[in-house]
């Protein structure tokens, strides 16, 4: 959860996950519908489906006890060179590396390494580096969350708390005054701009149309139906008395998006063989898999129904 996502947004969802899935086994018996809908509002929903494949390999294959070594831990679905790391190290105490940008910045600025943020010279070179610690590390466990903690909470992007730092006087950035300057930044991609019209489509029974998409960011989640965009995939739907209610902006990796809510009517009934489509009940939507930026615009809807209620 932690993966390109803050703490303080994590903190909300990880017990009440960790409740509904307790452990290996309950994580792999799950649909993946029901893990998603647990994820709903993370974001970058790949890491749910791939945690959940992770635990039907560990089920099947080991018995639903994580192996120890990272060569094996690798070959489970999801888990990397870095989560491998994690696993052997922490919950092992093997003396296996780990390397993420925190690992990384404290890295460069310790010996020097001036390559860009995130290239794969800084990662080469901090494997490496990692890699000749660990090993020397009387406690890999202990070793390596240090390392991780120096890096979030001590030697920070911006305004690093050197004089709280345990190993300020091995650190080459502080002793030749490039603390600023390691490591290098790296060249920022212009955000891509882009606006989507949402469709806010209700039965007569208040009940919202939506969507299962396939396109290129959190497929299998419910959607609203939304005008052409391969970012969201699907089809657009014909659509009359279009009325635009409202807009927010929302971001989605480097992409800056504008959401414009728009209430409308079909202009024919849904086919009882298009199954992508489903009326949803909006008090049900929280137990469904879906973006937050759908959340987001059903309560728009909801605010502007409530104030034409209001009003008479």
């Amino acid at each position: 959860m932690l993966q390109q996502t803050r703490m303080e947004v994590v903190l909300r969802y990880f017990t009440p996950f960790i409740d509904r899935f307790p452990d290996v086994a309950a994580l792999a018996a799950a649909a993946e519908q029901d893990v998603l809908a647990a994820w709903s509002g993370l974001g970058y929903y790949r890491r749910a489906r791939m945690l959940r494949q992770g635990a039907i390999d560990t089920t099947d294959r080991f018995g639903g006890t994580l192996p120890h070594s990272v060569k094996e831990l690798m070959t489970i679905p999801g888990i990397g060179r870095y989560t491998a790391g994690a696993i052997a190290s922490i919950a092992y105490s093997q003396a296996a590396p780990i390397v993420d940008g925190n690992v990384a910045r404290v890295l460069s600025r310790i010996i020097g390494i001036g390559e860009p943020v995130g290239s794969p010279a800084l990662m080469r070179a901090a494997w490496l580096q990692s890699e000749e610690l660990v090993q020397a590390a009387g406690n890999p466990r202990s070793f390596n969350q240090g390392l991780m903690e120096v890096g979030a909470l001590i030697c920070r992007p911006q305004k690093p708390d050197c004089e709280a730092c345990p190993v300020i006087s091995s650190c080459v950035a502080f002793r030749t005054g490039r603390t600023s300057s390691l490591p290098a930044p790296k060249q920022a991609k212009p955000p891509q701009v882009m606006t989507i019209p949402l469709y806010f489509i209700q039965s007569s029974d208040g009940r919202v149309l939506m969507r299962s998409e396939r396109g290129a960011l959190m497929t299998s989640l419910l959607h609203l139906p939304h005008g052409t965009n391969e970012l969201l995939g699907g089809s657009t739907l014909s659509v009359i008395e279009k009325r635009l209610i409202g807009g927010f902006r929302h971001t989605i990796t480097t992409r800056r998006i504008r959401f414009e809510v728009i209430a409308a009517r079909l202009r024919d009934t849904i086919r009882d063989d298009a199954r992508d489509y489903v009326w949803v009940d909006p008090a049900e939507l929280s137990s469904m898999p879906h973006p937050s930026y759908v959340a987001k615009a059903m309560a728009l809807a909801a605010r502007l129904q409530s104030t034409a209620c209001a009003g008479g």
